[in-house]
């Protein structure tokens, strides 16, 4: 629990690392402080993986149960957030795998449906268009301009989350962009 001399929970100058440790020493406050400040980027981040946002939730909620059992070494003015995002992506990406297994599964038992196209959204179709072309960019460049762009991670912190270092994040932002740049202006969108 803090004590006089630390700063009160609901300041936002408090460190990740001293409200885990008011955690352990039995702060349900804490917690929730922790996750009101990391729940909706995290949430926003597994929607963009998972492109669904009740099983970003689980992966999220799951995040979480994970910082309750075995919360990281991160001193007391560290942020959680780095290890919060890791643990998000690694959760969707097994989640990802596992769905992809049991769609290979149901397809060698079920005859094949024919698939229809899916229907624009009601976005514009410079949206839909921006979209689709993401989707074709590899998953490391799309993750790690995700954090940039929607996330504001600096480039350590992505690092951190990619498990790469920090100078190889801004190439792989950089080559994002340039895909993304010349994708579009293929189609004639920019």
């Amino acid at each position: 629990m803090s004590d006089g001399n630390s700063p009160s929970l609901d300041s936002e100058e408090t460190a990740d690392g001293e409200l885990l440790a008011d955690h352990l020493a039995g702060s349900t406050e804490a917690f929730d402080r922790l996750v009101e400040r990391h729940q909706g980027r995290l949430l926003r981040f597994a929607t963009g993986l998972l492109r669904d946002r009740a099983r970003a939730e689980d992966v999220v909620q799951e995040t979480f149960l994970r910082l309750l059992r075995k919360p990281p070494a991160i001193g007391s003015a560290g942020s959680a957030g780095p290890w919060l995002f890791r643990v998000c992506r690694n959760l969707a990406y097994d989640l990802m795998k596992t769905e992809t297994r049991e769609q290979v599964r149901r397809e060698r038992i079920e005859a094949p449906e024919s698939s229809t196209p899916d229907e624009l959204s009601a976005d514009t179709e410079v949206k839909a268009l921006v979209r689709q072309e993401w989707d074709l960019l590899p998953a490391r460049e799309r993750e790690a301009l995700w954090l940039k762009v929607h996330d504001g991670l600096s480039y350590a912190q992505i690092g951190e989350v990619l498990g790469v270092k920090p100078g190889t994040v801004g190439w792989i932002v950089h080559e994002a962009m340039q895909h993304l740049t010349q994708r579009l202006r293929a189609v004639q969108a920019l």
